[in-house]
């Protein structure tokens, strides 16, 4: 089951912020014939167009009165003879436009939007237009939580309601504005009681505005008791989610928002779920389908609907609905529906027995929940709450008392810290000292792994640089995602003297992979393991093959016009564990030692000496040669020493 999924509602900074009478609601009708007419001063046509964005709630003809505010805007800002009154006025209508414009944009996907707002912001800023341009940035503040920027929201959601709290009555639309973002991003830290906590605060500063309630306070209220229903279901009281999301069904009723009537019957059709009524679930997930009218709720209503299906057991339907979620929230850039699709799709694709498939739909659902560092962001929240709480209610005198007290605090606990260190430190130098030469030997094994890690990954660093250098992103990026995974193969086997075989194997497999990426697969690859060998059951030290792989790319192929091609086995011969790699490159010239070609590969050959016991380890070299004795390649072959485990 899903976790909990909230959705914001972002508002709109129009003009009309600063006009008396913006919150009494028109006919749309009228207000365009206002617009209309050709006698009309710009500066009424402005706020006749504001009022009748507001009164279109955000569609499409929304947006082309939208250009129509900016056009007059700046075709009046051009005008040398403007005096300060009006200056003001047509750069705030400037401003709200390049805001909704930005808003409507990131709807879309594209991730100039945030551009936009910060020119809106700068606009604003420039006129002391305060009241909008905070406004403006608790806007910014949700496109950066959308991105997961959470530091970087944070700190535009206590900004803005610093300003908004120096006027309570006053501000107190801003003031909920701020609370019910501020419950959005607790909700998505899983911090789901505080979550509540500040979504309840918003609609009580809405319920406390003196003025009549408009339909943006209806829109608010909708999406509050949503947020708070979700955050319910999630602490698994239902009795309590039901409630709160049949409030927000009221408002979303009451204001014709389909996309918001889409969302509560998600979020409903998920209690069914959890419940196990799959037919209830399926008649509200099925509604919700149909009412969605953008992307984000379609996509929430496929997963879910995909999620039944699998429960219910039919495969192939919810395999479609989830891989069209999947695609529709990667386009969105929403990886917590990346996430539950993936691992839903694993889990079919395992249960129909396409293992192929199932794998790379869990290596994708923890490449997207490795993304995601919640811990990080929980402590950056809890940071700046405090730093907000402890600047309202604290004296300046006090706060400067409280930096000195909090320096000795730190220099104390510097000072413990450094006794506790040191004490450690001892121990753990009377320990080594008893250390037995088998141990030491393993220490020193462990070392020279180490010294070969780095060097393998500063080369792997340097490649994907030249990529990004000569403007190939999708090839970066590939590389970039074969690196990673094999940087946590890396990272996991570091400590570990031996591993198993298969390991080895599968670290063989993505770096040769990673190195095809790098040559523009101009050298093809195999990888054999004899037939009396169980891979599973055979341990052996890792990351032995790999500086000979690399010897063969970059060494065999450099001066070799056609198509590489390595040879890479594995097999038993007398007892022994053999590893064998041969190329078709261009050999070894006379008096070369394959021990000259890499340090990582001098690093390899004294580990093989350390582990077995032998001062003169041998690795093989020779060329390949055809009938004609012509060198066709080269072959290394060296015995690897290593543990069978029954």
């Amino acid at each position: 089951m899903s976790k909990s999924t909230f959705i914001q509602k972002v508002l709109v900074t129009f003009a009309f912020l600063w006009i008396g009478n913006a919150s009494a609601q028109y006919n749309v009708d009228s207000l365009k014939t206002i617009v209309a007419n050709p006698r009309l001063h710009d500066t009424a046509r402005l706020a006749n167009i504001a009022l009748l964005i507001d009164n279109l709630y955000e569609n499409d003809e929304a947006i082309k009165y939208t250009k129509l505010m900016g056009k007059i805007s700046q075709k009046n800002l051009k005008s040398k003879n403007l005096n300060p009154e009006l200056h003001k006025k047509y750069t705030m209508y400037l401003a709200a436009y390049y805001n909704n414009v930005g808003l409507h944009i990131e709807d879309q996907g594209n991730l100039k939007s945030l551009d936009y707002l910060r020119k809106s912001m700068a606009l604003y800023k420039s006129v002391k237009a305060d009241d909008e341009y905070y406004s403006s940035m608790v806007s910014q503040g949700i496109l950066l939580s959308r991105r997961k920027q959470y530091k970087e929201a944070i700190d535009c959601y206590f900004k803005a309601l610093k300003f908004f709290e120096k006027n309570e009555q006053e501000n107190a639309d801003g003031i909920s504005y701020v609370y019910s973002n501020l419950g959005v991003l607790y909700g998505e830290q899983y911090q789901h009681g505080i979550a509540i906590k500040y979504l309840r605060k918003a609609i009580h500063y809405i319920d406390l505005k003196p003025q009549k309630v408009t339909v943006e306070d209806e829109l608010q209220k909708c999406a509050m008791y949503y947020n708070i229903g979700a955050a319910f279901v999630t602490l698994k009281n239902y009795n309590e989610a039901i409630k709160n999301l049949k409030a927000s069904l009221y408002y979303a009723k009451k204001t014709n928002q389909s996309s918001y009537v889409s969302y509560i019957f998600c979020k409903l059709g998920e209690i069914d779920l959890l419940n196990k009524d799959l037919d209830a679930a399926e008649k509200k997930l099925l509604q919700a389908k149909a009412l969605s009218d953008n992307e984000l709720s379609y996509s929430f209503a496929i997963v879910r609907l995909g999620e039944l299906y699998y429960h219910k057991k039919d495969y192939e339907k919810a395999g479609g609905l989830l891989e069209e979620g999947f695609s529709i929230s990667k386009r969105i850039r929403n990886s917590d529906l990346q996430q539950e699709s993936s691992k839903l799709l694993y889990e079919i694709n395992k249960a129909k027995g396409n293992y192929k498939k199932s794998l790379e739909m869990i290596e994708l659902y923890h490449s997207i929940e490795d993304s995601i560092k919640v811990e990080q962001n929980l402590n950056q929240l809890r940071e700046q709450n405090l730093k907000y709480n402890y600047e309202k209610k604290e004296l300046n005198f006090k706060l400067e008392t409280q930096r000195k007290n909090n320096l000795l605090i730190g220099l104390t606990a510097l000072f413990l810290l450094l006794l506790v260190i040191g004490y450690f430190l001892y121990k753990s130098s009377k320990q080594r000292q008893a250390i037995a030469n088998l141990e030491k030997k393993e220490l020193r094994q462990k070392l020279l792994l180490s010294q070969m890690n780095p060097h393998f990954i500063f080369n792997s660093i340097d490649n994907i640089q030249s990529l990004i250098y000569n403007k190939q992103e999708k090839e970066a990026v590939n590389y970039l995602t074969k690196f990673s995974k094999l940087t946590r193969q890396i990272l996991e086997n570091s400590n570990e003297n031996y591993i198993s075989l298969d390991e080895e194997l599968k670290m063989i497999d993505n770096y040769l992979s990673i190195q095809q990426l790098l040559y523009n697969n101009k050298f093809d690859f195999k990888v054999e393991v004899d037939e009396t060998i169980d891979p599973e059951l055979i341990l052996l030290p890792p990351m032995l093959a790999q500086p000979f792989i690399e010897n063969a790319i970059k060494h065999g192929f450099k001066d070799n016009a056609g198509r590489g091609f390595i040879s890479i086995c594995f097999k038993f011969s007398n007892g022994k564990l053999l590893f064998e790699i041969s190329d078709n490159g261009i050999g070894f010239s006379e008096n070369e030692s394959v021990s000259k070609k890499s340090l990582a590969m001098k690093i390899t050959k004294e580990r093989l000496s350390n582990i077995s016991n032998k001062s003169d380890f041998d690795v093989h070299a020779t060329n390949r040669l055809d009938d004609k004795k012509n060198v066709i390649g080269a072959k290394v072959f060296f015995e690897i020493p290593y543990i069978y485990e029954k």
